[in-house]
């Protein structure tokens, strides 16, 4: 993962600012096409330093002697270049001031592409849905998945370690409240341990383990912690 987040980090400011520069480049092209062509008057005489062009000139001017001017494609206002250079600059800055950093970058991969996990169901009403996650607080605590990523964060330096933490989910659907571990948890010692931190309310638990995937499913937030909610 650290490979694929130094990847990412390296070649997403350029492939954006590419992007951009093409559809800078697209709309001024749109635009010149829009403006008239330049008209430049000919001389008398031609006023190339060279011998030879002047003699080339001489030569043209006598084949053509009803040549007053030529058209030349208009030129690109230096307005226009300072603006696509502006946004191709500020995208590149803006995709490596959001970038985020390596922890973080796996947790939202694997949100999207989906985890292992162990998903606890139980049918209650929405108070005592709080009321549970409250007093399971301790356990589920323990169900989270530390992330460390040891990287550079610029190309010179000492690599550096960052942290993060991939978190608990929760998903409310109506009288079912479904908490989903940040990874593979027993089912057994789960069961035994949420069953001592909930013995007074006397509910029903159902746990399985199955993959879970929170930004591809709908409902899921993370859950910060006791007193939360």
């Amino acid at each position: 993962m650290v490979g694929l987040y130094l990847l990412v980090r390296t070649l997403l400011p350029v492939l954006l600012g590419g992007l951009v520069a093409m559809l800078g480049a697209r709309v001024i092209n749109a635009r010149l096409a829009r403006l008239p062509p330049r008209v430049i008057a000919l001389p008398d005489e031609s006023l190339l330093p060279r011998p030879a062009a002047q003699r080339r000139y001489r030569r043209l001017r006598r084949r053509r002697p009803h040549l007053q001017s030529f058209t030349v494609p208009p030129k690109v206002p230096r307005s226009w270049v300072l603006l696509a250079a502006m946004a191709f600059i500020g995208t590149v800055g803006l995709t490596v001031y959001l970038m985020p950093d390596g922890p973080r970058f796996q947790v939202l991969v694997e949100s999207t592409l989906g985890y292992p996990s162990t998903v606890i169901e139980v049918r209650a009403p929405m108070q005592q849905q709080l009321h549970l996650l409250d007093a399971c607080a301790p356990v589920l605590h323990r169900t989270v998945r530390p992330i460390t990523m040891r990287y550079r964060r610029a190309r010179t330096g000492n690599p550096v370690e960052v942290h993060g933490v991939l978190p608990v989910q929760v998903r409310h659907r109506g009288t079912l409240l479904q908490v989903a571990t940040a990874q593979p948890v027993d089912v057994a010692l789960l069961r035994d341990a949420l069953y001592q931190c909930s013995a007074s309310s006397n509910v029903t638990l159902t746990i399985q383990p199955r993959t879970v995937a929170p930004w591809r499913e709908w409902g899921w937030q993370p859950w910060p912690g006791r007193n939360s909610q």
